[in-house]
């Protein structure tokens, strides 16, 4: 979690410059965010006109609504591009284009779906204040036709944006400021989500014995000469971590001494796993003061969240039964057994329930398990890349996660949710640590951080904070995104074994 604090690019900076590194010929922060803004402001309009040009077809198309409104179609033409003009200027208004919520994170798509929903309330407001027989179709066509081609035509330019920002290209260059710890952790973050765009092209230590690079980035120096270096590094970004040196009067030093160079100074509070919509701030007397609300385990959310969950399930469970019927065939020609296997598992509140998978290794596997976890590598999770008790097909399940489509049936029961945590074996459970047990707070899920991220190619350790994160700031629409993003882990089957 950061806080992004604009320096004013006002007057011209007075004094003595430092000289600029020449030699940088990448495209700076804000000449790509112009460029990418552009482009999403042609996108949308592309995309509204073709909501309204189809609305406009649908509703000649059909009596019904053609009588139901008898002013001419000219009429009708000029209300739809006056509409679209006003939806156009909204999600300009509403920030869906801003820097800040691009190409990583849920804020983008919320502030496409809350500004179509302003619109659309508008609509109805004046409609009925003044009488108007608003057609049918710009309900029934214009506000889920728009909304689903909106979201999709931003997915599609943040999956561009990502492939670009993987090659070094549409970043923001930042220098990160900090002790050697916090530095190192940062750095780590950062190296994990590309896609949020920071590109760290140096750091500053606080402290003594500071050494030459940090986890491959360059140590440029010290505090003492952090404007010199943002200057002259063409950084676009300073981003201060917590350390006892970076104290309030220094960041407000450097926004002065920044001051006309466009350059953004970010804070990033020692606020570990926290999500944004837990963090609010408060100015108290001129300090901007972090209220952390406490993570939600029931309530309203909890309950829509399981009947998502039951319906969800429900139609999945309906939609793949044609699969289960060729799935079971295969598994039950391929070796002698079961076709469904039965493991049990700890959920919520750490009650044990039987998940339902189709079995994908040999009768008796179990009994071969301590044979081969000594060569997992893993003391509480065992997961092993070329394991000989997996049958032939069994290895084709594993890759496209089918195995795993039995567990529909623990949603629809209640046991497991669509997403959640990894649900745990009972023997993984008595080897938790303390900490370890708030995963059990919610329902293990089908998909999940763990799911999208790597699955098996991941340690415990980044599992477990993956989880954790999942526990204390899960959200419907993380879920919805998280559900999004299955499919893509899904179809490249990495870590699936």
């Amino acid at each position: 979690m950061s806080l992004g604090l604009r320096t004013p690019a006002a007057r011209p900076r007075r004094g003595p410059q430092v000289p600029i590194n020449t030699l940088s010929t990448r495209e700076s922060g804000a000449e790509w965010q112009r460029h990418y803004g552009r482009l999403l402001i042609l996108s949308d309009a592309v995309v509204l006109a073709w909501v309204f040009l189809s609305n406009h077809l649908i509703w000649a198309a059909v009596p019904a609504w053609r009588d139901a409104n008898p002013a001419g179609s000219s009429y009708w033409i000029m209300i739809s591009i006056l509409l679209a003009v006003t939806w156009h200027a909204v999600l300009t208004l509403a920030g869906t284009r801003d820097p800040r919520v691009l190409g990583a994170g849920p804020d983008e798509y919320k502030r496409v779906i809350n500004s179509t929903i302003v619109v659309f309330s508008l609509v109805a407001f004046l409609g009925y204040l003044f009488s108007l027989n608003v057609p049918r179709s710009y309900v029934l066509v214009c506000l889920p036709f728009g909304l689903v081609l909106l979201t999709l035509s931003r997915w599609s330019w943040r999956q561009w944006l990502l492939v670009q920002r993987q090659r070094g290209r549409m970043t923001q260059s930042a220098i990160v400021v900090g002790n050697l710890d916090s530095v190192e952790h940062l750095t780590a973050v950062i190296g994990r989500n590309l896609s949020y765009g920071y590109r760290l092209v140096g750091a500053c230590i606080t402290g003594p014995d500071a050494p030459t690079h940090v986890a491959g980035v360059p140590v440029l120096g010290g505090v003492n000469c952090l404007t010199a270096i943002a200057v002259e590094s063409r950084a676009d970004a300073v981003i201060v971590t917590s350390s006892d040196v970076t104290h309030p009067d220094m960041v407000r030093r450097l926004g002065w001494e920044l001051e006309g160079s466009d350059v953004e100074i970010i804070v990033a509070p020692a606020l570990a796993n926290i999500a944004g919509p837990r963090v609010h701030i408060r100015p108290v007397a001129g300090l901007p003061l972090l209220h952390v609300e406490q993570p939600s385990y029931r309530g309203a959310s909890r309950w829509a969240k399981g009947l998502l969950d039951r319906a969800g399930g429900t139609a999945l469970l309906v939609a793949f039964l044609p699969l289960f019927v060729v799935i079971a065939a295969t598994v039950k020609l391929a070796s002698p057994g079961r076709v469904f296997f039965v493991q049990e598992r700890v959920g919520l509140d750490g009650h044990v329930f039987g998940m339902i998978k189709f079995r994908t290794m040999v009768d008796g596997a179990d009994s071969m398990l301590q044979e081969l976890q000594p060569d997992s590598g893993n003391e509480v999770m065992f997961k092993m890349r070329d394991d000989p008790r997996v049958t032939r097909s069994g290895r084709f399940f594993r890759r496209f996660s089918l195995d795993e489509l039995p567990q529909l049936i623990n949603v629809v029961k209640g046991d497991m949710s669509l997403v959640g945590p990894r649900p745990p074996l009972v023997a993984e459970v008595s080897g938790y640590a303390p900490e370890a047990h708030r995963r059990l707070l919610v329902r293990p899920g089908m998909t999940g951080p763990w799911q999208i991220s790597g699955r098996s190619d991941l340690d415990w350790e980044e599992t477990m904070r993956l989880d954790l994160y999942y526990v204390e700031n899960w959200s419907i629409v993380g879920d919805l995104l998280i559900l999004w993003k299955t499919f893509r882990a899904v179809r490249s089957s990495a870590g699936a074994y």
